[in-house]
């Protein structure tokens, strides 16, 4: 349990379930402590939940092809690309795989998988053999290393970098050299998980990565089935269809060992599409009603905006499109850059709407810096923004984009004064989560009857209370939290469907000292540029700490939506009752932040330790 303990009188406490996988709780690495350029969890906590499993490894080769699945560095200079293939079971992961091998072109790939068996190369050109413990078996150019235990993202992963490892050695030895690496995931495989343990084995030098790199992260969709999955209120285990053979019929995270399988099956799906460079639409033809495709690629887009979004059939997707591409923003990323580029692409996506969709390419400040009366309002159209005013009309038509034909708007609530603990209970009551309600977290009708599908047909039940049809048009929402029973550190919202979670981020920058900051305070760091620019400097004295949530939903009214979540901030009166309390117990922030051109970032962070 993660409670919100309420330090101000006469306020009660907001109780937050989070069921953590215990085995993947661990301390900060002295690497990640210190901070590198390298993306990585860096928010100074006790612990960082869901970042587990070792990884270890030796030297590899490098390879002179110059083709699609090589990638696209120089012959001599680049590294053996990594490419990472997630996505449940039933999606098709197999099957694309499967063409990529008898596609290739006669380059050399190497590959890790679940089940060897599964990927089903002829016979007559598949032997056996063991070394070191693992088992492999090698096709005419393809070499396989089995992984034992299955999973390869929790504590069986600890075999992964063994097992690039073992296929380099292979390489070494054979005299010849791959053009791409190919990891298959199992079907509830976490990749923000091996995202992560791929980044802190390369801060920390592992050999592996001298000459190989991870490049991209595919996650293959069944189609058919997405919008019911996406509607589930239940867990990865009450899926079986979802588990592999040894997965099935477990009941408890204590007994699988590798897999969490009391995480909800949405909030699984959402991580495998939004942690992802690529994501492919597979089985298209085998969705019932077609003209559900357009809406299913459209939030798709929408979830996950610098993704590459591709609809396919038995996995036939041509392989310059999947493997030929330059390294992903995704596979380079961290937790805190994941929320960041959610922002930016709302914000993106609020200024396109607001002009028409993008069919001109100026900008402009237009009226909600003067509109806007709410508590503490952070849009970008205040203070740092262009709030400038002009007359001039527009008289240009607008073709509706794809997610404006299905109705999929995105917008960004920002505001820099912290929720009442209580009053978010209450709004988080009107979300359609389960297990939510103002009276107790057992039996909520209404999140029973959500529907993602219903949502994009206009079957949204009306008859229910104007708070609850409001909120039910949300189909995703992230970001930043600032309570004020929790003064000192950020918390992260995260709903999907009928999931939901608020659990600890870590401190916010502007309670931590610079030198324990990515690259120790840096001022020509990117890392710590973009750690400025989160800061107020309009005069407020409470740093980084904000409301930063971005909404995603089918029919969405904003207006209503922030009105809800303006109720939840604090009054003014218990806003300067929160001020004085912290002031009384808690140190002054160690960082300030303010304007100075002369920095690289355009901001100076000025520290008192």
């Amino acid at each position: 349990f993660f409670f919100l303990q309420v330090p101000m009188p006469g306020l009660l406490a907001l109780r937050v379930l989070r069921t953590a996988c215990p085995p993947l709780c661990r301390s900060f690495s002295s690497a990640a402590r210190k901070g590198t350029s390298l993306p990585s969890p860096r928010r100074p906590t006790a612990a960082i939940w869901g970042f587990g499993c070792g990884m270890w490894g030796t030297r590899g080769v490098t390879s002179s092809a110059t083709q699609h699945l090589m990638g696209e560095a120089k012959a001599g200079e680049r590294k053996v690309p990594i490419s990472l293939l997630s996505g449940f079971l039933g999606s098709g992961k197999t099957t694309l795989l499967q063409e990529v091998l008898h596609n290739k072109g006669g380059l050399k790939v190497g590959v890790v998988v679940n089940d060897v068996a599964d990927v089903n190369i002829d016979a007559k050109l598949v032997r056996e053999r063991s070394s070191s413990g693992i088992q492999t078996k090698s096709g005419e150019g393809v070499e396989f290393v089995e992984l034992e235990n299955g999973c390869a993202c929790c504590d069986a992963s600890g075999e992964l970098l063994a097992c690039i490892e073992h296929l380099l050695e292979i390489s070494a030895v054979g005299g010849y050299e791959y053009d791409r690496i190919i990891i298959e995931m199992s079907g509830v495989a976490e990749p923000r998980n091996i995202r992560a343990e791929f980044h802190e084995a390369m801060r920390e030098s592992h050999p592996v990565f001298d000459r190989s790199e991870l490049t991209s992260m595919i996650t293959v969709v069944d189609s058919p089935h997405f919008f019911r999955l996406y509607s589930s209120k239940n867990g990865v285990a009450d899926h079986e269809e979802l588990l592999g053979k040894e997965e099935q019929k477990v009941e408890t995270y204590d007994t699988m060992k590798w897999v969490e399988v009391e995480r909800k099956v949405v909030d699984l799906l959402v991580e495998q599409v939004e942690c992802a460079d690529m994501v492919v639409l597979n089985k298209v033809d085998a969705v019932e009603d077609q003209t559900n495709v357009g809406s299913l690629h459209s939030i798709v887009e929408a979830l996950n905006p610098n993704s590459q979004v591709f609809e396919c059939s038995f996995g036939k997707v041509p392989m310059h499109e999947i493997f030929g591409r330059d390294k992903g923003r995704i596979v380079m990323s961290d937790d805190d850059e994941d929320i960041r580029s959610a922002v930016r692409a709302a914000t993106e996506a609020e200024a396109r709407a607001s002009h028409g969709g993008g069919g001109h390419g100026h900008e402009h400040g237009h009226s909600h810096a003067e509109d806007c009366a709410a508590p503490a309002c952070d849009h970008p159209s205040h203070g740092e923004g262009h709030g400038h005013e002009h007359g001039h009309s527009h008289s240009h038509t607008h073709t509706p984009n794809a997610a404006e034909k299905y109705g999929i708007t995105t917008f960004v609530y920002s505001r820099r004064r912290p929720f009442h603990p209580q009053r978010l209970l209450d709004f988080v009551a009107l979300l359609p989560v389960k297990n939510a309600t103002r009276q107790s977290w057992l039996d909520h009708v209404p999140a029973e009857k959500w529907d993602l599908g219903n949502l994009f047909d206009g079957k949204l039940n009306t008859s229910m209370d104007e708070g609850l049809v409001t909120m039910h048009t949300v189909v995703r929402s992230k970001g930043f939290v600032w309570a004020s029973s929790q003064w000192q550190n950020a918390l992260y919202w995260s709903q999907a469907g009928a999931h939901f979670e608020l659990s600890p981020l870590g401190m916010w920058w502007a309670a931590t000292k610079l030198s324990s900051w990515p690259d120790g305070g840096d001022p020509h760091s990117s890392e710590v540029g973009n750690i400025l620019h989160e800061f107020d400097v309009s005069g407020g004295p409470h740093g980084d700490r904000r409301q930063e949530i971005v909404f995603i939903g089918v029919g969405m009214d904003r207006v209503k939506i922030e009105a809800l979540l303006d109720a939840c901030l604090l009054t003014d009166e218990e806003m300067a009752l929160a001020e004085q309390r912290t002031k009384d117990t808690l140190a002054a922030d160690p960082v300030t932040v303010k304007v100075d051109d002369s920095a690289p970032s355009g901001r100076k962070a000025l520290t008192d330790a």
